[in-house]
């Protein structure tokens, strides 16, 4: 609880010294907007900052002292400029009051998944997102991470989540996320009051809260939230400024489209969609050259903003995007065949591209999240947190027949249609949408007072909000408040509800240098011992092409200073599984087949049976072996 209290109270630092550094280009904003955009690019400067202390060598060792003293002088200057005005909250009155009691309870919900350690529901957490940081963390700076490809992605947030677990563990770094929620309610509300009237503040903040990927994140280590916060701000501010010629909002939004690049790979999309809608409308309106000075200023600033992350990817890989468009860039420790591994998990999700299922690709992100996000998106088994609600989508609908929008709203709706498409024939991972769902529900927010559309738009804010409370509630809440509660002991909890965590407690008290390879487990988080992602599709560290036997393939890993290898037992039919956890030989015809995903299950297998491994420890979902030097 300390943990995440530290977080907040820093993220709280981060607004205010983002207070005093905006405040010329913030003047004409709304006083909530003014909080929430200054603790949203606050708290981006911070992680864009830890990347570089980070990449000098022991900079995660002593780097938080100076980003501390410089979130200081911010404070300082800050409190001076009367900031306190803008934080200053009056509950409304009447059934309005409603309004920041739900987003309370979304909040509570979300501190509650924060205090509780995650498990395979936020999955990405502990696969990635604070996996990385940790082992950044471990060797004192930022540095390339074999086998884990999600190491070179863009990392604003993972760099944030890095200060979250030297001073608070797990619970210190997600409330990142809940700061974020925060200050995403804070900037929604204020940006909508300023459009559209105080009630639509309401509605906006709500519309925003009730996304059940947006609640969802609020409590895990994913990113998509923030992502979706810097992205809609962007296209908002950009929109706005080439619109009403104001070059401070335009600043604004060269800034936030700069962290949703330096958040996720898909700011790049988001940059591209509004170039092509400001640059059209300039072309249409005999503005061209407004339209050419508004995309080249956001956009000089973005990449500003965003290029240490993409430079640092081109070193350490020799590609901007690595892994992505390889066929073009090229990129160390990667070839043809685990792009085409890579960009076939990119394609499981969703529908397909036939333009006969663009209905139900829109239709499904809302009731049938279950294709569009992981695990098991192949049998439409994903989690309904990675849903992202019909209000938002209905909100934008409503906006779009209403016939009254004005030229800000109809760009900002091009560009989520443009944004939309790039989707569809991309990647179908609901996630990724969250930078579109955000403004609709912006656009939404605008509705409320427009007759019966308004009061479509209201009631399904409201159910969704409660629809969202009551998913949180069944898949994770109740059984996160076992452990938060003290019913159930930490350890207990996560042997109960993480198969790999008996393991990585048996692991981590191995006396000694012990390396593990990890094949068909990805949650290393949970070890403090050196382990690999070792399977064929994430790196070719393992010269699986070159290897023909176990022993050959045992002496191998060896070579490579690995000790122990773990093996999930989750692929194998049950009679395999039994012979494996004894330790019997397992008969195998032929020679090692061609295809890697298949050969290197056979090589262990036939290092097992002629004793290159032996099992040490066997566990309820899965195998450890030693390797026998």
């Amino acid at each position: 609880m300390l943990g995440a209290l530290a977080t907040l109270v820093f993220a709280a630092l981060c607004a205010f010294a983002g207070q005093a550094a905006l405040s010329r280009w913030t003047a004409s904003l709304d006083p909530a907007e003014r909080v929430g955009i200054a603790g949203l690019l606050g708290l981006g400067t911070m992680g864009l900052l830890t990347l570089l202390v980070g990449l000098v060598p022991g900079g995660l060792t002593f780097g938080l002292v100076p980003i501390l003293v410089l979130v200081l002088v911010g404070l300082i200057f800050a409190l001076r400029k009367s900031a306190l005005d803008d934080w200053k909250f009056r509950l409304p009155s009447s059934l309005w009051l409603l309004a920041p009691v739900g987003l309370g309870l979304i909040g509570l919900i979300a501190l509650i998944a924060v205090l509780a350690p995650s498990t395979a529901l936020d999955w990405d957490t502990i696969a990635y997102h604070l996996a990385v940081p940790k082992l950044w963390l471990g060797s004192g700076q930022v540095h390339y991470i074999r086998g884990m490809h999600q190491s070179n992605f863009p990392a604003t947030m993972e760099c944030l989540f890095a200060w979250g677990l030297k001073w608070g563990g797990q619970s210190g770094a997600k409330a990142f996320s809940l700061a974020v929620y925060a200050f995403g309610c804070s900037s929604m509300f204020g940006l909508a009051r300023r459009w559209y009237g105080a009630n639509a503040g309401w509605w906006a903040a709500l519309a925003f809260a009730g996304i059940p990927v947006v609640a969802w994140e609020a409590g895990t280590g994913y990113v998509d939230m923030a992502h979706g916060l810097y992205a809609c701000l962007a296209v908002v501010y950009a929109i706005e400024g080439f619109v009403r010629g104001d070059k401070r909002l335009l600043v604004l939004g060269g800034l936030a489209l700069g962290f949703a690049m330096g958040t996720k790979y898909t700011g790049l999309q988001t940059l591209i969609a509004l170039a092509f809608v400001v640059g059209t409308a300039g072309i249409v309106t005999h503005q061209w050259k407004a339209g050419v000075k508004a995309k080249v200023t956001v956009a000089v600033i973005a990449v500003l903003v965003a290029c240490p992350w993409y430079i640092k990817t081109a070193v350490y890989t020799g590609n901007p995007v690595f892994p992505f468009f390889y066929s073009r860039l090229g990129g160390k420790d990667w070839d043809a065949w685990r792009t085409s591994v890579y960009t076939d998990e990119q394609k499981s999700f969703g529908v397909g591209t036939s333009l006969s299922s663009l209905g139900s690709a829109v239709l499904g992100l809302a009731y049938q999240p279950g294709r569009y996000t992981n695990p098991g998106q192949q049998e439409g088994k994903g989690f309904p947190t990675g849903a992202l609600g019909f209000a938002a989508m209905l909100g934008g609908l409503a906006a779009a027949l209403s016939g009254k929008l004005k030229r800000e709203e109809r760009m900002v709706l091009a560009v989520v249609g443009v944004g939309f498409l790039m989707w569809f024939f991309l990647s179908q991972q609901s996630r990724y949408l969250t930078a579109l769902v955000v403004p609709l529900g912006l656009l939404g927010a605008g509705q409320v007072s427009r007759g019966w559309r308004g009061t479509v738009v209201g009631v399904a804010c409201a159910v969704q909000l409660l629809v969202t409370l009551f998913v949180l509630n069944k898949f994770q809440t109740r059984m996160q408040l076992q452990v938060v509660s003290g019913k159930v002991g930490r350890d207990a909890y996560l042997a109960r509800v993480l198969p790999f965590y008996p393991a990585a407690q048996a692991i981590n008290a191995m006396p000694g240098e012990v390396k593990v390879a990890l094949y068909d487990e990805v949650f290393g988080y949970y070890l403090d011992k050196p382990y690999f992602w070792a399977n064929p599709g994430h790196s070719m560290l393992i010269p699986y092409e070159e290897t023909d036997g176990g022993a050959e393939y045992a002496k191998a890993m060896g070579d490579l200073g690995f000790t122990h290898i773990y093996l999930s037992l989750a692929t194998f039919d049950a009679e395999t599984r039994e012979r494996i956890l004894q330790g019997e030989k397992i008969e195998q015809k032929g020679g090692p087949p061609e295809d890697l995903n298949l050969k290197w299950k056979y090589l262990l297998i036939d290092a097992m049976n002629k004793g290159d491994v032996r099992v040490v420890q066997a566990f309820r979902a899965g195998v450890l072996f030693e390797i026998v030097r």
